[in-house]
C-alpha cells in the first residue's frame, strides 16, 4: 500500500449533498473501520464546501448511508479474516513440506 493510498478512504457512498466514507487502519488488535460523514454545499461565492454538520431534512439519508456503511465495514473485515486464514493456511502447509 502506497502513502497515498493509505491517505484514501477504502469505499465512499453519497446519497444527494450527503456522503459518507469508509477508512480502515491497522492496530494491534487487528482492523478497525471508522467513517466520515460529510455535506456539501455551495458556499456564496459560488464554492463548493464540505461541512460535518447534517440538517433535519437530511438525517434519513444520513442515516441510511450509515446503514449501507456498516453493511460494507461487515464485508471488509469477512474478507480480512479470510484472506489472513488463507495465510496461516499456506504457512502451515509451507512448514510441514518443509520439515518432510
Amino acid at each position: 500500500m502506497s502513502d497515498n493510498d493509505a491517505k484514501r478512504p477504502v469505499d465512499s457512498m453519497r446519497d444527494g449533498a450527503i456522503e459518507v466514507s469508509i477508512w480502515k487502519r491497522e492496530t494491534e488488535k487487528g482492523m478497525a473501520f471508522n467513517t466520515e460523514r460529510s455535506r456539501s454545499y455551495l458556499d456564496k461565492d459560488g464554492n463548493w464546501q464540505k461541512t460535518h454538520s447534517i440538517p433535519e431534512r437530511d438525517l434519513l439519508r444520513a442515516a441510511r448511508l450509515d446503514e449501507k456503511a456498516y453493511s460494507k465495514i461487515q464485508k471488509l473485515r469477512d474478507q480480512d479474516r479470510a484472506d489472513t486464514a488463507k495465510i496461516k493456511d499456506r504457512t502451515l502447509r509451507d512448514r510441514s513440506e518443509h520439515e518432510r
